[in-house]
């Protein structure tokens, strides 16, 4: 029985998300290697598995108002098959209803059994003549929780900060892969990049599968979103100078860092994860950065040897990244509201004993991937409160909507 390779490779994804908490992106990349498709098919499989992620409870919402089994009778398997039929019925136009159909249905003979068949053919031909079954109530919460698939509570959450549906449009949308000039290996880059405007080496990717270009192998571009770019960008590190990047891994900041530099000075870049500190290391090789030393730190504990050693200090801290849903739609079906109170607590260990290593006159850059005012704004407030000693130079909330980035906070503080 030929199956659609695509559909069935997205399917293992979303069953191992879902069964075994994996990582949309890695449980993806790990799939697509052992299969044998071009890139075409890699792409469709991509499509199908993170837009099935990103619209679940749109998509769910259907099948309860549709199928005669429950959800939760339904087998991990069948449900992620109706899942991937109403995505690509609802979301994908230039693929015939009538394809779609019988590509699930050979998926569930052989992750199901006939009367799962019957169960999938007969939900998907009533959804390709279906509605959306969405509250009448237009800007109520639970329409829009149901129309762009957010949990119900974060719509409300983002709702009373002020960000409404602009917001959720546009982290439902397809973000572009940005790449960063990286002027120590080169200074121009072909065609299939094309220059953002306002950032000095930020370009969008006019291709897939970055990592095997040329100009990634040979370290002449890196992958970092424009948001994280602009953020050291805008700290603007001299050369000869010394940095501190408290919470690296990968390490995008660092190694803008040390390019800004021009690879002089010192860059010390921690992590506390053993791991993660390898990737650091494989990207300084990478880039040809020589100016940087990696060492394990846990940066909520406070280290003598940093204090009032460096010019630049940053402290890029653990956040709820809800900002980075665009990329990871997974985030936000495994966080909830007090997980986000609970961050609060070690972003401010972190950024005072960060607030320690700055010499005077310097400058400590405060950043998170997300969008909530309690981990963003109210602790900048909060932290000048407790550190007297320094004044805020610039904040900024980017947002999808507004700027095209990830949503990404951005504090400069200077010691005074």
């Amino acid at each position: 029985m030929a199956l659609s390779k695509p559909r069935e490779a997205a399917l293992k994804t979303l069953v191992s998300v879902e069964k075994d908490g994996a990582y949309i992106n890695l449980a993806l990349r790990d799939i697509l290697s052992s299969c044998d498709m071009d890139a075409r098919d890699n792409a469709l499989s991509t499509q199908i598995a993170f837009g099935v992620i990103k619209n679940k409870l749109y998509i769910d919402n259907i099948i309860k108002n549709i199928s005669t089994v429950k959800i939760k009778k339904l087998s991990v398997w069948i449900l992620n098959i109706l899942r991937i039929g109403i995505f690509s019925i609802k979301f994908l136009d230039k693929i015939p209803v009538s394809a779609t159909v019988n590509e699930c249905v050979k998926l569930s003979r052989r992750y199901g059994h006939s009367a799962s068949a019957g169960l999938v053919n007969a939900v998907l031909r009533k959804a390709s003549q279906s509605g959306d079954f969405l509250p009448d109530n237009k800007n109520s919460d639970e329409y829009l929780s149901l129309k762009y698939s957010f949990p119900l509570w974060l719509v409300t959450f983002w709702r009373k900060q002020g960000y409404g549906e602009e917001l959720l449009k546009a982290i439902n949308t397809t973000p572009p892969i940005i790449a960063r000039l990286n002027t120590l290996k080169g200074d121009t880059l072909s065609e299939s990049f094309t220059k953002i405007p306002g950032l000095p080496h930020a370009y969008v990717c006019n291709m897939g599968a970055v990592e095997n270009t040329e100009e990634y192998i040979n370290g002449i571009i890196t992958i970092q979103d424009s948001a994280s770019q602009t953020a050291v960008s805008h700290l603007n590190p001299k050369e000869n100078s010394r940095v501190l990047d408290l919470c690296a891994a990968p390490g995008g900041k660092t190694t803008y860092a040390a390019q800004l530099m021009n690879n002089t000075g010192e860059v010390i870049s921690c992590d506390i994860h053993p791991h993660k500190l390898e990737l650091i290391k494989n990207n300084l090789s990478r880039l040809g950065i020589t100016n940087t030393k990696v060492m394990e730190n846990d940066a909520t504990v406070l280290n003598s040897e940093f204090i009032d050693k460096f010019d630049y200090v940053i402290a890029d801290v653990p956040c709820s990244a809800l900002g980075v849903i665009r990329r990871r739609p997974d985030v936000k079906w495994t966080k909830n509201e007090e997980e986000l109170t609970n961050l609060t607590g070690i972003s401010e260990k972190i950024l005072d004993n960060a607030a320690q290593y700055v010499k005077k006159g310097g400058k400590l850059l405060f950043s998170t991937c997300t969008i909530n005012k309690s981990e963003n704004e109210d602790a900048a407030n909060a932290f000048l409160s407790r550190n007297k000693g320094f004044k805020l130079v610039e904040c900024e909330q980017l947002l999808p909507h507004i700027h095209g980035t990830d949503g990404f906070f951005i504090a400069i503080f200077e010691r005074i």
